[in-house]
């Protein structure tokens, strides 16, 4: 009895081992995504929004970008080192952060359904937000001027960047040297906004992004799973670690179970 229990214990311990760098790979995962975002936002608000700004508690598309990023970023790194250290109160921490996360998105998902948030709204206020640079780069990448188009600058003293024009003439500095045939088709500036085509976009690749959303959900919600499986077996480790103890003293005293 005594060679089955320890027969046992040893197959728990290869089960909680291959477990934990299952763990661990996913949380590494997540710990790189949560870098990625607070990177980006990190970019974004060197380069475009300043403190005050920052701190007027208007950016919501700001504000819930940055925070589902340190989420991921605390939620990776707390599960990288529950994973690598196998220890009860670290796993149990790291299996609270996940619950909150996936809390913290369904309710997310369920505020924007009560509000009626639009594909729309987002895209403005996250429009609004962003830096020049990743509005250059949608500009660039969709052929577009602008949010609603080149007349929107009309009435602002934001300068028009090079990414509104089509042509090679924006890029030059001495127009002189462009040919007069080829002169309007240079200067051309785009006259269409880059609103409609990046709603466009995110509902003909609507299977792409949601798919990339639901793999995260799926890989936190797996680990939620192992994690309550791990506390479980390192319970019965515990367990069993005692039990073994518990023998030995009976041994060595002279008693018997």
């Amino acid at each position: 009895m005594r060679l089955a229990r320890l027969s046992m214990f040893s197959r728990d311990n290869k089960k909680i081992g291959w477990l934990r760098h299952v763990v661990t790979a996913i949380s590494v995962v997540i710990f790189l995504v949560g870098c990625a975002v607070i990177g980006y936002m990190a970019w974004v608000l060197a380069t475009s929004i300043t403190v005050s700004r920052f701190l007027s508690g208007n950016l919501f598309f700001t504000y819930a970008v940055i925070s589902l990023g340190l989420l991921y970023f605390l939620t990776g790194l707390v599960g990288w080192v529950a994973g690598a250290s196998e220890v009860t109160c670290i796993i149990r921490l790291y299996l609270t952060l996940l619950v909150f996360s996936i809390a913290f998105e369904i309710g997310g998902i369920i505020a924007l359904n009560i509000l009626d948030t639009k594909l729309d709204d987002i895209l403005m206020h996250g429009w609004a937000e962003v830096n020049q640079g990743t509005r250059n780069i949608v500009q660039r990448s969709f052929d577009c001027c602008g949010f609603y188009g080149p007349k929107e600058f009309a009435y602002t003293n934001y300068p028009i960047d090079d990414s509104c024009y089509n042509g090679e003439g924006a890029y030059v500095d001495n127009l002189a040297s462009i040919p007069s045939a080829d002169f309007d088709t240079a200067q051309q500036l785009k006259q269409v906004g880059c609103g409609g085509r990046l709603k466009l976009w995110f509902e003909e690749n609507r299977a792409i992004w949601c798919s990339v959303l639901a793999v995260l959900g799926g890989l936190q919600l797996m680990c939620v799973i192992l994690c309550a499986h791990i506390i479980n077996k390192l319970r019965d480790k515990s367990e069993a670690s005692r039990w073994s103890s518990r023998r030995r003293l009976h041994d060595k005293n002279g008693y018997s179970l």
